[in-house]
C-alpha cells in the first residue's frame, strides 16, 4: 500500500483503474458527500456537460468514466467508486479530476475523508491520499489522473472550494443549462460577418479630445447655475438616503489626462476610498495597456490591455483612498486619452446592454440568470463578467476562452457592479428571470 501526500504522485500503467471516495457515512451531524469526475481538455477545461460524470450522469459517452455503486460496512463507513480506464481515455482530455462535494455540509463535518486507487483487475491498491486539513469546503478536488510523456500519472491534489459541486463545475468550464435555451441564446452562425467587417467608424470615440469636451461641458454647466467659468459648481450637500450607485463611492471631480506612447502620472484630484472607473480611448491601430501603480511603482490593477482598432473601453478600480492614485499607460506612439471618474459615471444595466471593449455596468434589480456572449472575428477569443457588491465581494458571471463565447449563469440581485472585460469584440448581456436547473436536480 503506498500512501501519498497533498501533491505527491505516482505512474499509472495503462489499465482500468477504481478509484474509492471514503469517508463517514451521512447522519448525526455528518453531511451526505457526493462523488464526480470532470474529463478536462489541454488548457483545464471541459469540452461540454457531458464531461462530468456526476449523479444525474453516470457514466461518459466514451465509456472511460463512469460511476458505480455506493458501498458501505459496519464501521458506518461509506465509499463512492468510480471507474477510469485510461486506455479509453479520448486524445483531447489531458486530466480527469475526481471530486467530492456536499450539499448541506462543511468537509470539516466529515470524519476519515481519503481517496483509494486501486487496479480493477486485481484490486492491488497504487495509492491512498488522506485530506487532513478540511475546514469550511463544501466542495474538493481530492486527486486527478493526468497525461505525461506518453502515459498517465495520478496526484493527490487535496484543493477545496466553498461553492460546492455547482461552483466547482462551472470553475472549469460546466455552465448546467437547462436543455432547451431561449431561442436567442442559439449559437451565431459561424458565417455572420464579425466585428472586423464593419466600417473603422463603427464605435470610434469621437477625434476630439474628450479633455476639451469635458471643459466645454463644464463651462454650460456653471452658465446654467449662474457661476463664474473655471470655479467649481457648488451643489447642496445631500440628504436622504444614499442611492444605490453611490454605495460604491462618492463623486469626486473628473481628472483627465491625454499623451502619447508611454508615461506615468499621479491623479491629482481629490479622491475617497471606494471604487471608480477609468475610461481609455485610443483611435487607431496598436497595442495599449493601462495599470495602476503600487506604493513601489509597480504595475497593480491591469484596466486596459488591447490591440481593438479605435478603443474605447472603461475599466473598473477599489480605492483604498491611501496613498494617491498613479497610473502607467504604455503602447505605441498614437495618442491616448484616460479619464479617471467617479461610479456615478456609469450606465445601468436594465435588462439587456451591448457594447464593444470593456465596460462597467450598474445593475439594481432582483436575482436572475445573466446570458452574455462576444462576437468578435478572431479564431479564439476570451472573456469574463464579474460582479462587484458595495462591500468588495465578487461573483463571477462569465469566462470563457472559445470561438465566439457565450456563457449563461446566476445573477445575485443588486446593487452590483457588473465588470466586463473584454480583449477584442462586441458583446451582449441579457437579464432573464431565475429558473430552476434541472441539470443539478437529483432524478
Amino acid at each position: 500500500m503506498t500512501e501519498i501526500v497533498k501533491g505527491g504522485n505516482l505512474p499509472v500503467p495503462g489499465q482500468a483503474w477504481r478509484v474509492a471516495v471514503v469517508r463517514q457515512a451521512g447522519g448525526d451531524g455528518v453531511p451526505e458527500v457526493d462523488a464526480s469526475a470532470l474529463l478536462l481538455d489541454a488548457e483545464g477545461r471541459v469540452r461540454g456537460d457531458g464531461d462530468l460524470v456526476f449523479y444525474n450522469q453516470p457514466a461518459h459517452a466514451s465509456g472511460a468514466v463512469r460511476l458505480l455503486d455506493q458501498v458501505r460496512d459496519g464501521q458506518r463507513r461509506v465509499a463512492d467508486w468510480l471507474q477510469i480506464d485510461t486506455e479509453r481515455v479520448e486524445p483531447a482530455v489531458e486530466r480527469i479530476v475526481i471530486t467530492a462535494s456536499s450539499e448541506h455540509g462543511t468537509f470539516g463535518q466529515v470524519p476519515g475523508l481519503h481517496i483509494r486507487t486501486v487496479s480493477a483487475a486485481t484490486g492491488e491498491q497504487l495509492a491512498l491520499y488522506a485530506v487532513d486539513d478540511a475546514s469550511t469546503e463544501t466542495a474538493f478536488v481530492l486527486g486527478e489522473f493526468y497525461r505525461r510523456d506518453g502515459g498517465w500519472k495520478f496526484r493527490a491534489v487535496g484543493q477545496g472550494y466553498a461553492s460546492g459541486l455547482v461552483g466547482l463545475a462551472e470553475d472549469f468550464g460546466i455552465v448546467g443549462r437547462d436543455p432547451d435555451p431561449a431561442p436567442e441564446d442559439e449559437p451565431v452562425p459561424d458565417d455572420e460577418p464579425a466585428p472586423d467587417d464593419e466600417p473603422a467608424s463603427a464605435g470610434a470615440p469621437p477625434e476630439a479630445i474628450p479633455a476639451e469636451l469635458l471643459a466645454k461641458a463644464r463651462e454650460a454647466e456653471a452658465e446654467a447655475v449662474g457661476t463664474p467659468p473655471g470655479v467649481p459648481v457648488q451643489r447642496p450637500p445631500r440628504t436622504g438616503p444614499r442611492s444605490d450607485v453611490e454605495l460604491f463611492g462618492e463623486d469626486f471631480p473628473e481628472f483627465v489626462r491625454s499623451g502619447e506612447g508611454k508615461a506615468e502620472f499621479t491623479v491629482d484630484v481629490p479622491i475617497p476610498a471606494g471604487y471608480l472607473v477609468v475610461d481609455t480611448y485610443r483611435p487607431g491601430k496598436g497595442y495599449l495597456t493601462v495599470r495602476t501603480l503600487d506604493e513601489k511603482g509597480d504595475g497593480d490593477v491591469l484596466v486596459a490591455n488591447t490591440l481593438m482598432d479605435d478603443y474605447e473601453g472603461r475599466g473598473l478600480v477599489r480605492y483604498d483612498g491611501k496613498a494617491p492614485l498613479r497610473l502607467r499607460v504604455a503602447g505605441h506612439d498614437q495618442r491616448w486619452t484616460v479619464a479617471v471618474r467617479p461610479v456615478s459615471a456609469v450606465e445601468a444595466l436594465d435588462g439587456a446592454a451591448e457594447g464593444r471593449g470593456s465596460d462597467v455596468l450598474l445593475y439594481t434589480g432582483p436575482a436572475g440568470q445573466l446570458s452574455s456572449r462576444l462576437r468578435t472575428g478572431l479564431s479564439h477569443e476570451w472573456f469574463n463578467v464579474h460582479g462587484y457588491e458595495p462591500d468588495g465581494r465578487r461573483h463571477l458571471l462569465a469566462n470563457e476562452a472559445n470561438r465566439l463565447p457565450r456563457d449563461s449563469r446566476p445573477l445575485p440581485a443588486g446593487p452590483l457592479l457588473v465588470y466586463l472585460r473584454v480583449a477584442e469584440g462586441d458583446w451582449t448581456l441579457k437579464v432573464r428571470p431565475p429558473k430552476e436547473n434541472r441539470f443539478w436536480r437529483r432524478k
